[in-house]
């Protein structure tokens, strides 16, 4: 991925909003196949550059992001995806238990372990 020639060739490089095409003068392409529905490289001709994906960093679903992901040759890195493949604003963890924790005590009031530990749903094991 170093030699600026073979980068060129290897590297698909991703830009929001923008076709996936790379190689010597955008020759190649990233082509959803219609009947699998899986990624593929091809090169672009006038009948299927219509058919080129064009690149959803912000898309909600991660399926297209992680099928770029797997273009990669592990072996000889061709096809190598680079840039942002997903940015995607999400609710984080933490806030949502907080805001669900809030909420139980709002309708719940909040509780008292040693009342719950000492309740009255006991029974006595005989041996």
């Amino acid at each position: 991925l170093k030699d600026k020639q073979q980068a060129e060739e290897a590297v698909i490089r991703l830009e929001h909003g923008q076709p996936i095409r790379f190689g010597a003068d955008g020759a190649k392409g990233v082509v959803r196949d219609r009947v699998t529905g899986d990624l593929k490289v091809v090169t672009v001709t006038p009948e299927n550059e219509a058919d080129v994906l064009v690149h959803d960093a912000h898309a909600a679903s991660p399926t297209t992001a992680f099928a770029l992901s797997r273009l990669a040759d592990p072996d000889t890195l061709h096809h190598t995806p680079i840039g942002v493949l997903r940015s995607v604003d999400r609710p984080v963890y933490d806030t949502q238990m907080a805001d669900q924790l809030d909420t139980a005590i709002e309708q719940n009031g909040k509780g008292d372990l040693a009342s719950l530990l000492a309740g009255g749903d006991t029974w006595t094991v005989v041996g």
